[in-house]
């Protein structure tokens, strides 16, 4: 049996798209020695080569200090990580864009493991790419080990509120749409079958090492049930997500309107990222533009009457 660790080396491993060099260098320009990991996660990780979209990337360091100095930057990034910053590089005569997360490698793992910290979850179970590391020996396995730790916690989640055995897919499509629902994610129903389509053998494989650490009970024919737990403890897991759909939506919301002031043209970009999954546009003003932490609440405001957030 694979153990858990191994599945998300393995993962890690895995030959990325070409074409991410200049946003790399860029990043290792902007961040020295402070430097730790670069992980590549997200949808452009399936393309073979990256021409345009906005990449997603996970940037880890050695500390906040080292990277924010006195800034206020370094109590926010502490406080409520990550810290969301956007990058745009030149590759030959193409923009090359990123959206890249901004943590230290010990919150990181400690994230993973919380039992309260759904973002990091359901972000690094999924497939993820190793770019970077400073010292592969130790970033490496650390790094897989903390995914390993966000994959028990996701599914140790899930387990109990499962209705029947399910199959691998039925189960990962259960434990996303969950989390969406605790997300200002409005995604398509069909949504995470199609993310989970795209990498079967990496959930297969995934479902096999939790199964073989007894987070879940094989139930024949690949299929997976929750172990044996009482009534009241089912009813608790049930009322946990309950509750985590309310407190979930407001660090979503603290999360995203931090990044109006890191991102440049921090409110465009929300403004954006709020139509991109609603469909409804709210055109910021010159004024939001120059002061985008005082103007972030009002826009709240705004987008949430018209139905940006559910």
């Amino acid at each position: 049996m694979t153990s858990l660790t191994d599945v998300m080396t393995a993962d890690l491993a895995r030959p990325p798209p070409t074409g991410l060099a200049p946003l790399l260098a860029a990043l290792q320009s902007r961040y020295g020695e402070a430097l730790q990991a670069i992980v590549l996660y997200g949808s452009c990780r399936r393309d073979k080569e990256i021409h345009d979209g906005l990449v997603d990337l996970l940037v880890l360091v050695s500390s906040y200090r080292a990277v924010h100095g006195a800034h206020p930057a370094r109590i926010f990034n502490w406080l409520l990580p990550p810290n969301v910053y956007f990058l745009q590089v030149r590759n030959g005569q193409r923009p090359l864009r990123c959206k890249y997360a901004v943590v230290t490698l010990d919150q990181f793992a400690s994230r993973c493991e919380s039992f309260g910290d759904h973002y990091f979850w359901a972000r690094f179970s999924q497939p993820a790419r190793l770019l970077f590391a400073k010292d592969n020996a130790a970033s490496g396995p650390r790094i897989a080990a903390a995914r390993a730790a966000a994959a028990r916690q996701y599914a140790s989640r899930i387990a109990p509120i499962l209705p029947s055995p399910l199959s691998c897919e039925d189960f990962w499509e259960l434990a996303l749409s969950t989390t969406y629902r605790c997300e200002l994610r409005p995604e398509s129903p069909d949504n995470a079958r199609r993310l989970i389509a795209a990498d079967p053998e990496y959930w297969q494989s995934l479902t096999r090492a939790l199964a073989g650490e007894g987070l879940l009970e094989p139930a024949g024919q690949d299929h997976f049930a929750q172990p044996a737990s009482s009534s009241f403890g089912k009813r608790l897991f049930r009322f946990e997500w309950q509750l985590r759909r309310v407190t979930g939506k407001l660090f979503n919301l603290a999360r995203l309107f931090k990044a109006a002031g890191t991102f440049s043209n921090g409110i465009d970009y929300i403004t954006w990222k709020v139509e991109r999954h609603s469909g409804v546009r709210v055109e910021p003003t010159e004024r939001m533009r120059r002061h985008p932490r005082l103007a972030a609440w009002g826009l709240a405001w705004r987008l949430w009457r018209q139905g940006g957030f559910r």
